[in-house]
Formats: structure tokens, C-alpha cells, sequence
């Protein structure tokens, strides 16, 4: 892969700017490129050298800024060079995604509140690409398909959780949940995928 120029990465970090910029305004039916492009202070062609569409350059900001705070949380976690529990691990994780939402939590209103499904999916499914394989490094095992399929139905249901939080908060931005709730949440949902977790793994050492 070409490694990209300075002058490139100052662009596109302009336009994953842009995008957060933009949703802390209104909602992102509301945005086109070109809003984003002149927000960035980007020309158009540069634009759509490196994205497709508004789509791709949403789906690329989320992508860049949670790749971005996952590392910081991974150096975190390296210093202690200890596996973690799987409570713990999916605690942890699922508290970042908590934890990120909060950070973001306008512009995480201004897409369930924009028509369609297209512009929270793509942020939900960057979350879940981040959060599959630091959970599985968090726990040092690598994971089988039944324990896939576990972390998909656990993440998907914690990300409807929080959709409902959003419609709420795009309603009523004053009312927010508490930093308390929030980890009670995480700790309640970690504990049950850690019982899941567990028994599908005793299943699998059985069967082998």
C-alpha cells in the first residue's frame, strides 16, 4: 500500500474533522459533500480522490477517529501484559464503545435521527470491526464461530440500547444518562456474555 504524504494526511484528517463538525450541527441527510469538502478547506477533486461518496466519508471518519482512541485504550491494556477475564474484557470494551457514544453523542443523534438505517450502520459496524479483535487480544484466545456469533448478538443488542438513548437525547438533549448507569449497564450486560461465553466454551472442550 502507498504510504501517504503529509500534505494528504493533513487533507483527510481536515474532512474526518469536517464530518464531526458537521454532525455536532444537524442531521446528516442534511449534510452534502460539498459541505464537507468546503468545511475541511479541501477542493473537490481531493474529495473524491479518497471518498465516494458523503457515505464513504462518514463511514472513513468514525473508522479513523475509533481506530484512532482504540489504540490509545490497546497501549493502555499492554502495560499490564496480562490476559484479562472475559468479564472484564467485554467489560472494558463494551465501556469504551460507552464511553464514545457519550463523547459523540450529538452527532450520534443527528444520524438515528436522519431517515433510513445506511448512516448508523455504517458507524455501528466500524464500532464492531474495532471491538471483535480487541475483545479477542483482551482475553488472548482467539475465537470460535459459535463465540462469533455471541459477540454479534450481544453487541448488536447493546447498540440498540444506546439507539433508543440517542432518539431520546435528539428529542431532549438535557436529558442524558448518567456515567453510573452507563457502567451499571456494561457491567450487568458483560456478566451475562460472560456466563454465555463461558458455557459455549465448555461445550466446545467437550466436543473435542
Amino acid at each position: 500500500m502507498k504510504t501517504l504524504s503529509k500534505r494528504t494526511r493533513i487533507a483527510l484528517k481536515a474532512i474526518e474533522d469536517a464530518v464531526f463538525f458537521l454532525l455536532a450541527e444537524k442531521e446528516f441527510e442534511c449534510i452534502t459533500a460539498q459541505d464537507i469538502y468546503r468545511r475541511a478547506g479541501v477542493n473537490k477533486m481531493t474529495f473524491y480522490k479518497y471518498h465516494k461518496n458523503k457515505y464513504d466519508a462518514l463511514a472513513k471518519a468514525f473508522t479513523s477517529r475509533l481506530n484512532e482512541e482504540y489504540d490509545i485504550e490497546e497501549a493502555k491494556w499492554r502495560k499490564t501484559q496480562e490476559n484479562m477475564s472475559v468479564d472484564e474484557a467485554s467489560y472494558l470494551g463494551l465501556l469504551f464503545v460507552a464511553n464514545f457514544f457519550g463523547r459523540y453523542r450529538v452527532q450520534f443523534a443527528h444520524l438515528v435521527s436522519s431517515s433510513g438505517d445506511f448512516p448508523k450502520d455504517v458507524v455501528f459496524s466500524a464500532l464492531f470491526a474495532n471491538y471483535r479483535p480487541y475483545f479477542s487480544y483482551m482475553i488472548g484466545r482467539e475465537l470460535n464461530q459459535e463465540n462469533e456469533y455471541l459477540i454479534h448478538f450481544v453487541f448488536g443488542a447493546f447498540c440498540a440500547i444506546y439507539e433508543c438513548q440517542m432518539q431520546k437525547f435528539a428529542q431532549n438533549p438535557d436529558d442524558g444518562s448518567s456515567s453510573q448507569d452507563v457502567e451499571k449497564a456494561c457491567r450487568m450486560i458483560s456478566k451475562s456474555f460472560s456466563a454465555l461465553f463461558r458455557s459455549l466454551h465448555e461445550e466446545d472442550c467437550r466436543t473435542h
